[in-house]
C-alpha cells in the first residue's frame, strides 16, 4: 500500500509539472494594424512643379485629327503661343489628314510661334480655310499627293485653299497635285515666305496678294516662290501694296500658256519669272 501512495504521488507531481508549462507558455499577441503609407513633402512638391510646369509651358494646344468621310464641316480654333497642329512639342510630325470628297475645313491660330505641320487634303472638292494672326508661325500643307483634289466646284472636283497670314516671320509651304487647283494667299506684315508648288493635269490657278499692314506701313522682306507645272496651262495674279522691298520667285511650266500678272509697288525687290511652255 506504501508502495501505491508513493507511484501516485509520482504520478500527481509529473502531471502538475506539465500543466504548469502548458499554462506558463506565453500568449500570442495579435498582429498591429497597418498604417497607409504617409503622403511626403517631397511628392507633394513634385507634383505642384509638375502641374505648375504644365500650366506655364509655352506649348498650349495641341491637336491631332483624322477624318475619312463625304462633307464634313471642320473648325478648329487654337487661341495662345506654340500651340501645335499635326505635331508635338518636340516637333515630331504626326500629320492631320482630312480624306473625303466636299470637305470644308477652317483652321484658325492666334498667337505666336505656332506650327502647322502637316495639314494634308484628300479629295475632291475641298475648300480650305487657313489663318494665322502673329508672329514668326509655320504651316505645311499638302493637296492631293496621293489623291487628286481637281476641277470645278460644279463638276464636284476642285480644290479651293485660302490662306491668310497677318504678322511677321511667318512661313507657309504649300503642295498640290490635281487638276484646276485654285489657291490664294493674303499675307501682310514682314519678313514672310511663301513657297507654293501646284501641279497636275488641269490647269494650276493661284492668287498672292501682299498688303500693308495699316495706312503708311509697308511690308517689306517677303520672299513669293511659286512653281506651276500642268499639262495644260498655269495662271499666276499677283499683286503688292506699299513700298516694302519683296523677293518674287516664279515658276510656270505648261503644255499651252502660262500667265503671270503681277502688279507690285516694290523699293529694292527683285523678281525671277520663267516661263516654258511646249
Amino acid at each position: 500500500m506504501e508502495r501505491n501512495m508513493k507511484i501516485k504521488l509520482i504520478t500527481a507531481l509529473i502531471s502538475s509539472l506539465l500543466v504548469g508549462s502548458v499554462y506558463a507558455q506565453t500568449a500570442p499577441t495579435a498582429p498591429s494594424q497597418a498604417s497607409a503609407p504617409a503622403i511626403t513633402t517631397e511628392s507633394t512638391t513634385r507634383f505642384a512643379a509638375g502641374v505648375t510646369a504644365a500650366l506655364n509651358a509655352s506649348t498650349t494646344n495641341i491637336i491631332y485629327l483624322q477624318q475619312t468621310g463625304t462633307s464634313p464641316a471642320i473648325s478648329i480654333n487654337q487661341d495662345g503661343n506654340s500651340n501645335r497642329a499635326g505635331s508635338d512639342s518636340s516637333g515630331t510630325i504626326n500629320s492631320m489628314i482630312l480624306n473625303g470628297n466636299s470637305q470644308i475645313v477652317t483652321l484658325d491660330q492666334t498667337g505666336n510661334s505656332n506650327i502647322i505641320d502637316t495639314l494634308k487634303i484628300l479629295g475632291n472638292a475641298a475648300n480650305v480655310y487657313l489663318l494665322q494672326s502673329g508672329n514668326s508661325n509655320t504651316a505645311n500643307v499638302t493637296c492631293g499627293l496621293t489623291t487628286s483634289c481637281g476641277g470645278t466646284v460644279a463638276a464636284n472636283t476642285n480644290a479651293l485653299l485660302d490662306f491668310r497670314f497677318t504678322g511677321n516671320s511667318n512661313s507657309l509651304n504649300y503642295t498640290g497635285n490635281g487638276s484646276s487647283l485654285q489657291a490664294a494667299v493674303y499675307v501682310y506684315g514682314n519678313g514672310n515666305t511663301v513657297t507654293m508648288e501646284q501641279s497636275g493635269a488641269g490647269g494650276q490657278q493661284a492668287l498672292i496678294n501682299i498688303g500693308a499692314t495699316g495706312a503708311g506701313n509697308a511690308s517689306p522682306n517677303n520672299t513669293v516662290n511659286v512653281s506651276q507645272t500642268s499639262a495644260s496651262m498655269s495662271s499666276l495674279v499677283l499683286s503688292q501694296s506699299g513700298a516694302g522691298s519683296t523677293t518674287f520667285n516664279i515658276s510656270q511650266t505648261g503644255t499651252y500658256s502660262n500667265v503671270a500678272n503681277i502688279s507690285a509697288a516694290s523699293s529694292g525687290g527683285s523678281f525671277n519669272i520663267i516661263q516654258r511652255s511646249r
